[in-house]
This record gives structure tokens, sequence and C-alpha cells, in this order.
């Protein structure tokens, strides 16, 4: 897609890679595998299947938090549309298609904690990267308002 004013993908940050993940539950799995073995030579052998089943279940959470963190937002500008589309981890696309010369991304205080990074354009109002920080919320803005000032300069000519 050339000519394009904006064209970013936002994406969840992930600080454990796929292969940290693999080492993380070796090392787990090592560790609750000796202190079972432990436990059923002294005749606690009930707890080496309570600890079999911890390891499972943190994998679990893992691979859940994983499953969770493959949500996407695309946001470009080409010709005369900011398409904005968010792909779930479960194969749903939502899509908004809004006018470039009346949006602007503005970051909103939702609580004493968290804001809301929010692109408004005439009636139409959509909420994008609820999975970022705010630093990179804020970056996300300016990134965004530096776009569609050129969209806005460019269409002036």
């Amino acid at each position: 897609m050339t000519n394009a004013l904006l064209n970013i993908t936002v994406l969840p940050y992930r600080s454990l890679s796929k292969k940290g993940f693999r080492y993380l539950m070796l090392c787990v799995a090592a560790v609750f595998f000796s202190i079972g073995v432990f436990f059923w030579i002294i005749g606690a052998w009930p707890v080496f299947g309570f600890l079999g089943l911890d390891v499972l279940l943190l994998y679990y959470a893992f691979k859940m938090n994983y499953k969770s963190g493959e949500i996407f937002e695309n946001l470009i500008i080409i010709k005369e549309k900011l398409l904005i589309t968010r792909n779930f981890p479960s194969g749903k696309i939502q899509s908004w298609d809004l006018e470039p010369y009346w949006t602007k991304a503005e970051l909103l205080k939702a609580n004493s904690h968290n804001h809301n990074l929010i692109i408004k354009s005439k009636n139409k109002v959509v909420m994008i990267g609820s999975f970022l920080n705010f630093k990179d919320k804020k970056r996300l803005m300016k990134k965004i308002n530096e776009a569609l000032k050129q969209y806005k300069l460019s269409r002036r000519v």
C-alpha cells in the first residue's frame, strides 16, 4: 500500500519470548519433579500428582496469556480514508472507516491509573491500543496526529 501517510500495526508487548517460555517451563518442571520425587520417597506420593497438576496449570495460564496477546490493530490512511482494523485471536475482525480530515487522536483519563487512547471523527469514536501502557499510547497518539496533520496539509494544496 504505497502513498500511505500512516501505516501502523499496534501489538501488545510480551516480555517473555516463546523460547524463554520453554526454558521457564523446563526449569519449573524440573524443580517440581525433583520436589515431587522427594515427597514420593518419604511416602507422601499424592503431592507428586499435585505438583504435576501445578505445572500443567501454569502452562495453561501462559498459553492463554499468549493467545490473548495475538490481538492487533492496524491503522492506515490511504486515499481519503483512515481505516482502523482490530483483529482478535478468535479470528473476529472489527473495522472502522473514518474521514481523516475531521479526525484527531486524544488521551482521556479513565481513572487514576488508566488512560484511553481514542480517535474521534465527526460522530464516530474508536478506542485503540487498550493493551498499551501510557507512554506507548502517548507516542502512538503523537504519530497519529502528525500523520493526520500531514494529510490535512496535503489536502489544502
